[in-house]
C-alpha cells in the first residue's frame, strides 16, 4: 500500500498532484521495481476522487514508462529508484547534554468487566499462530550477542521501507533508531537534545506520562491549548526549545491537527530554532475520513523527529517502536541507548522484521482495520444519539484512533458518571488525567479498543443509564443574565 495526499488547494489539480507523488515515490525507491499500485478503483475510493482522476494520473505514469499494466495481474513499477534518498537538508538540531532525572510511575488500576480504557488494541486480536511462525523462525540461529544499539539494519530498513510506503515518511535505514515503543523514543531524544531548566511545550490536554517523565528530567513543560484543530500554535512559547505533539489523532481529544495549522507550527519552529517530536502512535486506524501528511513530510529544515510505536498495532507487551532522526541526532540517541538498556533484544527484531518481509504485518492491519471501524460505527452512532437526547454536549467526532472523547453538559461530573459505571462493571479511563497544567473540562474517554464487539453495545447502555442519572441528578444550572 502506498500513501497518497491530496492538498484541496493544489492549483494544478488533483490528478497531477496524484502523478506527482507516485513518481516521487518511484523515483526515491520507497515504491521499488515490480512493486504493484493499487486499483484505480481502490485508489480513488481511498482518495475521495473519482476513478477517471486516478485513472488519467496512471495513464501518465504508463506514458512515462514508470508502470505498465500486466495481463491479469494489475499495474507495476518498472523502473528502480533514480534519486537518492538521504537528507536532503542539514538539520540544525544537534544533542546537548542531559539533565538529573526524577522518578515517577502510574498505579492505574487494572479495569475489572467491561473495559472501555484507552490506549490499548485487543488482544484476542493478536495474530498469535503468525507471530508465533515468526518468532519459531527467529529463533533457529544461535542468539547474535550484542546487535547495533540502533538496531539490527535488516529490520530498520524493513521499517524505512514501510513507514515511506504506508505514511510517507521519507527516510533510509540510517535514520531510523529502534526503541521499547514511543515513550521510549522521547526519552532518548530529551536526554540527547535537551538540556536541564529547557522548556518544552505540550499538549494541554494531552498525554500526561510524557508531560510528567519529561518534567522528571528536569525540562520546564508548558501546556499549551487544544482545540478542534490541534495545538494551538500561537500559545506555544517561543523560547520552547522542543514541542512534543500528536497530530493524527491527539491524544486525549481525538482532534486531527489541520493542515493549516501543520505549517504554522512548522514555521513556529523554523523561526525559533525548535524541535517537533511528532508521535504517530495509532494512525493506522482510520475509519472515516482522509489523512494528512504527516509533518515529517511536510518538513524541509530537518526539525521533526517521527515516533511510532508497535503497542496499538499488535500489543503493548512487545516493546517495539522507533523513531526516525535527522543524521545529526542518530548517533547520539543510539549512544544513549547504549548506555541504557543497550539494545532492543535481537530475536524480537528478527521475529517483527520476517513478520513485515512476509507481509503478514498489512494482513493484519487490514483485519483489525475492518473490526475496529465497525467498533468505532457502533459507538459513533450511539454519541449521536446522546447529542440529539443532549447527554453529551455537542463536541467534533473523531474518527481514528482507538478511542474517542465526548465533552459532559454543564452540571454533569465525569466522576459521578464513572462512579456509578463502576458498580455496573463498565470501566473508562478519566479524562481528567489528561490535564498538565490546567483541568480539562469535563468529560469522558470511551475506547473500543479492549471490549469485544459484541461487548460494546451492552457496556454503551450502562454509559447511557449513567448519563441520564447524571443529568437528572445534577444541581440546576444559574440562568444567564440578559444584556
Amino acid at each position: 500500500m502506498i500513501e497518497v495526499f491530496i492538498d484541496a488547494s493544489h492549483r494544478r489539480g488533483i490528478s497531477t498532484a496524484i502523478f506527482d507523488q507516485l513518481r516521487d515515490a518511484i523515483e526515491t525507491g520507497r515504491l521499488a521495481r515490480d512493486d504493484r499500485l493499487p486499483p484505480t478503483r481502490d485508489l480513488a475510493a481511498q482518495l475521495g476522487v473519482s476513478r477517471q482522476t486516478v485513472t488519467v494520473a496512471y495513464e501518465r505514469l504508463s506514458g512515462e514508462g514508470f508502470i505498465e499494466g500486466r495481463a491479469g495481474g494489475g499495474t507495476f513499477v518498472t523502473r528502480p529508484a533514480t534519486r537518492d534518498r538521504a537528507s536532503r537538508t542539514v538539520s540544525p538540531l544537534v544533542p546537548a547534554l542531559p539533565g538529573p532525572e526524577r522518578e515517577w510511575r502510574n498505579t492505574a488500576d487494572a479495569a475489572p468487566g467491561r473495559d472501555l480504557r484507552i490506549g490499548q488494541p485487543d488482544p484476542a486480536l493478536f495474530p498469535l499462530v503468525d507471530w508465533r511462525r515468526c518468532m519459531v523462525a527467529a529463533l533457529q540461529k544461535h542468539p547474535a550477542a550484542y546487535c547495533e544499539p540502533a538496531g539490527t539494519p535488516e529490520l530498520r530498513r524493513a521499517l524505512a521501507h514501510w513507514i515511506g510506503r504506508s505514511r510517507g515518511v521519507d527516510v533510509t535505514a540510517e535514520n531510523i533508531v529502534i526503541t521499547a515503543g514511543a515513550q521510549h523514543a522521547v526519552y532518548l531524544i530529551a536526554r540527547c537534545l535537551l538540556r536541564h531548566g529547557d522548556t518544552v511545550a505540550v499538549e494541554d490536554p494531552g498525554y500526561l506520562p510524557i508531560a510528567r517523565m519529561l518534567s522528571g528530567l528536569g525540562l520546564r513543560v508548558v501546556g499549551v491549548p487544544v482545540d478542534h484543530d490541534g495545538i494551538c500554535v500561537e500559545h506555544i512559547p517561543t523560547n520552547a526549545k522542543a514541542v512534543y505533539v500528536t497530530p493524527s489523532h491527539q491524544s486525549p481529544t481525538g482532534a486531527s491537527m489541520s493542515l493549516a495549522r501543520r505549517r504554522s507550527l512548522l514555521t513556529l519552529a523554523e523561526r525559533h530554532g525548535m524541535a517537533i517530536l511528532e508521535d504517530d502512535y495509532d494512525s493506522e486506524f482510520r475509519h472515516c475520513d482522509r489523512p494528512l501528511e504527516p509533518l515529517h513530510r511536510l518538513d524541509r529544515t530537518g526539525r521533526v523527529l517521527y515516533i511510532g510505536t508497535f503497542s496499538k498495532i499488535m500489543s503493548p507487551s512487545l516493546r517495539l517502536g522507533f523513531v526516525a532522526l535527522p543524521e545529526t541526532l542518530v548517533e547520539a540517541v543510539a549512544a544513549k541507548r547504549e548506555s541504557i538498556d543497550r539494545q532492543t533484544p535481537t530475536v524480537m527484531q528478527d521475529a517483527m522484521l520476517r513478520f513485515i518481509a512476509d507481509g503478514l504485518l498489512e494482513r493484519h492491519l487490514r483485519k483489525v482495520r475492518r473490526i475496529y471501524s465497525e467498533r468505532h460505527g457502533i459507538v459513533a452512532a450511539q454519541l449521536d444519539e446522546w447529542r440529539s437526547r443532549g447527554l453529551i454536549d455537542h463536541s467534533p467526532m473523531s474518527h481514528a484512533g482507538l478511542h474517542v472523547s465526548v465533552r459532559l453538559p454543564p452540571g454533569v461530573a465525569e466522576k459521578q458518571v464513572s462512579r456509578t459505571l463502576q458498580r455496573h462493571g463498565v470501566t473508562l479511563s478519566r479524562y481528567a488525567d489528561s490535564g498538565v497544567q490546567t483541568a480539562p473540562a469535563e468529560g469522558l474517554l470511551i475506547g473500543f479498543g479492549l471490549a469485544s464487539t459484541e461487548q460494546i453495545p451492552s457496556a454503551l447502555k450502562f454509559v447511557s443509564s449513567s448519563l441520564k442519572q447524571a443529568q437528572k441528578n445534577k444541581p440546576p444550572q444559574p440562568a444567564r443574565s440578559k444584556k
